[in-house]
């Protein structure tokens, strides 16, 4: 079947170039990390920490304590709360929101002064339980500012001793492309009608477990599925916020409710509160994905084995038990223990800096025992969401709040305090877009962040050889040896570029420097000599591919473009006497000479997985379908290479 590899109907260079040129399903994710400063411009934790958040959006600090600042994707998927998986990844699922058929969204977690957190959705009356269900939508926006000279309304009561406004010294910095409107807390406003919530994000109204009426707080997502500002809490709690950690002692008198892996008392005698903390998987050990080797599954202890050279902390050597371990209740107080990680797989995590890309920050037993108030009350005198844990999730994993701990300082011009929020960039496979290691050979997509660019202008190659300068952009690839390389690039612009590691590259901890205009940044990369990664031409993962009929020689493209989308166009599976040979392209094959494949978990025979022959960075793989499968509809297709397996990729099967 090799003669095929060179029979490429399906993939000439223009269209390699547009799969090259944007991820499926849209751009990487945002980013840095994050107390100190002036304290008046306040870092905003989904601008500067976002980029380390795993596939559910939570991510923890050095101490290990894992934490959501922004809606947890993972627990609404968990909970069914209006959303859906699009595709399975090996770093994690990518969800969407439902399109229709909504419920009202279940209660999430637990603030401080006690009252609940719903998800996005909610009655569009708040009086009526029989009215439609509705995403409940933030009232804040993005502040039409230049200069960063006067303070919002909402939180003034966050400044004690700032007037609105501000005295030079006080200022912050202009908005620029540094520092984007969106970059602090202060750059959004509050006004009335804009959206259904008040300043603290949330509402009086009707719920299915409080059908007389609460306050209660709503995760808001805008009408793409994306967090939405102030994301849980706003900069205030609503009620008295007398919860807590506790530090000392749990009164004797407290009653339990569960522990031990039972419920002690009858369930249906809970309240709300006790009755929505998740104890399903209070006895299995909680599980982590690494970033590291995403293919080696999810593993009971973490992070799992990593390059020489690379640093982590807050690692887990024992497995620890996820979700709620025991649930208490006394005078006045829900009381929880938890170990602070999800019953879900979780992680892994990555960033710009050093460790081959990988976040160097893994959770631990946060061994925490919380309270919050089983009956709130209205504050007043209401008090700020500090920086740290300002709730619980149903899981047990800690609320956080917008807040990174960093904030503007006005006498040195930048941010004070927190991780680094400096330009850098973001290597991807340029083949799955996923995160993870990556095989030297292998064509890497790069996103830039914080004001870097990667560009002068948008220019591709104009030919299947690929050039080492383009767009005024030159990438060089330092790997673990200190070998210099320059690499080949095959598309450059100011926002991505997508270049080949050189064959050459050690494995080990690379670093990555592009210059444009004299100025370098870097990014890092985990190099490994086989990570299979596949092309696919939309969001739901569907392959680059075709197939191709041993005797007739029929070709049929596994996609085509209907009203401007790109669908399944089935193809067929083939007959013993003229078989259907699936041909696909990859990346990342590097030092492994064959593979081995499934389509709809069906093994079968690889008759060719080596260099594409045309494309620089190119795999290709033929695959013989097997005849049995004829019908089955989507299926899916992994590879597997030097026992790595790739991305899940599917086709239609008539």
């Amino acid at each position: 079947m090799r003669c095929f590899r060179h029979l490429l109907p399906a993939f000439p260079f223009l269209l390699v170039s547009a799969l090259l040129a944007q991820p499926p399903g849209g751009g990487p994710p945002p980013g840095g990390a994050g107390g100190s400063g002036d304290g008046i411009w306040r870092r905003n934790a989904a601008f500067g920490e976002a980029q380390t958040f795993d596939a559910c959006l939570g991510h923890q600090p050095g101490n290990g304590q894992y934490h959501y600042h922004v809606q947890p994707t993972c627990l609404r998927a968990q909970l069914g709360d209006n959303i859906e998986v699009v595709k399975n990844t090996r770093v994690g699922s990518v969800y969407k929101e439902k399109a229709s058929d909504w419920k009202h969204s279940p209660i999430l977690g637990w603030a401080l002064d006690g009252y609940p957190i719903y998800g996005p959705y909610g009655y569009s009356d708040p009086t009526k339980a029989t009215s439609a269900i509705k995403r409940v939508a933030s009232g804040f926006r993005l502040r039409s500012i230049t200069t960063r000279t006067s303070l919002p309304d909402w939180s003034l009561p966050n400044h004690t001793g700032v007037s609105q406004q501000l005295t030079a010294a006080q200022a912050g910095p202009a908005v620029n492309a540094t520092f984007p409107v969106g970059r602090y807390l202060e750059d959004y406003e509050w006004a009335a009608g804009v959206g259904d919530l008040d300043q603290y994000n949330g509402r009086t109204t009707v719920t299915p477990e409080y059908p007389n009426g609460t306050y209660a707080y709503f995760v808001t997502v805008d009408t793409n599925g994306t967090a939405a500002f102030p994301y849980v809490i706003g900069g205030q709690y609503y009620g008295t916020a007398s919860g807590g950690s506790l530090t000392g002692s749990v009164s004797p008198t407290a009653q339990d409710y569960f522990s031990n892996g039972v419920y002690v008392q009858d369930k249906a005698t809970g309240s709300a509160a006790m009755n929505s903390l998740l104890t399903t998987n209070s006895a299995k050990f909680a599980q982590v994905i690494s970033g590291f080797d995403p293919t080696a599954g999810p593993m009971s202890t973490w992070p799992g084995t990593a390059p020489s050279g690379a640093q982590v902390s807050g690692t887990v050597t024992a497995p620890i038990y996820a979700e709620i371990q025991r649930i208490r209740t006394a005078t006045g107080s829900v009381i929880v223990n938890t170990n602070g990680v999800p019953g879900y797989v979780f992680g892994p995590w990555f960033g710009l800096f050093n460790n081959g890309g990988v976040f160097g920050n893994f959770p631990t037993s946060q061994n925490l025992t919380f309270q919050f108030p089983a009956t709130p009350t209205v504050a007043t005198t209401r008090t700020s969401t500090g920086l740290g844990n300002c709730g619980l999730w149903v899981n047990g994993v800690a609320v956080f709040n917008s807040l990174d701990g960093s904030s503007y300082s006005n006498s040195s011009g930048t941010d004070v305090g927190g991780g680094p929020v400096a330009p850098g960039v973001l290597n991807l496979s340029g083949a799955s877009f996923e995160h993870g290691p990556m095989a030297a050979g292998s064509i890497v997509a790069a996103f830039p962040m914080f004001a870097a660019t990667l560009g002068t202008s948008t220019a591709a190659a104009s030919s299947a050889t690929w050039p080492t300068t383009l767009g005024g952009l030159t990438v060089t690839v330092v790997d673990s040896a200190g070998t210099s390389r320059a690499a080949q690039i095959a598309y450059a612009s100011p926002t991505q570029a997508n270049y080949v590691l050189p064959e050459a590259t050690a494995t080990g901890i690379a670093t990555v420097r592009f210059t444009v205009n004299g100025t370098t940044v870097t990014g890092s990369l985990n190099v490994v000599s086989t990570y299979p990664n596949l092309f696919s031409v939309n969001a739901t993962g569907l392959a680059a591919a075709y197939t191709v009929r041993s005797v007739s020689q029929q070709v049929t493209t596994a996609y085509q473009v209907q009203n401007g989308s790109i669908v399944p166009q089935a193809l067929p599976a083939g007959t013993a006497a003229d078989p259907s040979i699936l041909v696909f392209v990859g990346s990342g094959l590097g030092s492994a000479t064959s593979a081995t494949a499934t389509i709809g978990g069906v093994s079968t025979t690889v008759s060719y997985a080596g260099k594409q022959g045309t494309y620089t960075g190119l795999d290709q793989y033929n695959i013989l379908i097997p005849a049995s499968l004829a019908g089955k509809g989507q299926v899916d297709v992994v590879v597997t290479a030097a026992g790595k397996p790739s991305n899940t990729v599917n086709i239609t099967l008539q």
